[in-house]
């Protein structure tokens, strides 16, 4: 059997303060008064527990509902993808003139270059393969656009 006292503090802690059967009072008095809306007879330091036992008893009671991070995290992905995609199609803008500048005032050095060291069969081939990734992302793009408007307005 342990006859040691569990709850021992070292030597200069300062020890409980002792119990206040008055300061107790205020603060049931405060208490009622707060509960049942009055302040008749109270003393200075019970209105102030009154105003204490007010908030308590104002506080909100509901927690949020249960999908609220999740509402939080979809709004703000919803506006910073809305800000990513503006800035996309700006970039995407100025690269296509940027690309027609440089095409329209280094396309033919570029070009002769190109077929000088490829030769004539290689230069088709490659403009081919060239038709063919461009068509391929472009009908991959009209499927994508089109999944996304039968999504959006589902058929009656």
């Amino acid at each position: 059997m342990n006859t040691r006292d569990k709850n021992t503090f070292h030597e200069g802690a300062p020890s409980e303060p002792a119990f206040d059967a008055t300061e107790w009072d205020q603060q049931e008095r405060g208490r009622r008064a707060a509960r049942q809306g009055g302040d008749d007879g109270l003393d200075a330091r019970a209105r102030d527990y009154r105003v204490v036992a007010r908030a308590v008893r104002s506080r909100p009671r509901r927690e949020p509902p249960m999908d609220f991070a999740a509402a939080v995290a979809r709004q703000a992905a919803d506006r910073e993808a809305g800000i990513e995609r503006l800035l996309s199609r700006w970039l995407a803008v100025a690269l296509v003139i940027v690309l027609g500048i440089v095409g329209v005032r280094y396309g033919a050095a570029v070009w002769t270059a190109f077929q000088q060291a490829l030769g004539d069969a290689a230069t088709g081939w490659v403009l081919l393969g060239l038709a063919c990734a461009g068509l391929s992302w472009a009908c991959a793009r009209i499927q994508t656009f089109t999944a996304q408007a039968r999504t959006a307005r589902p058929a009656a």
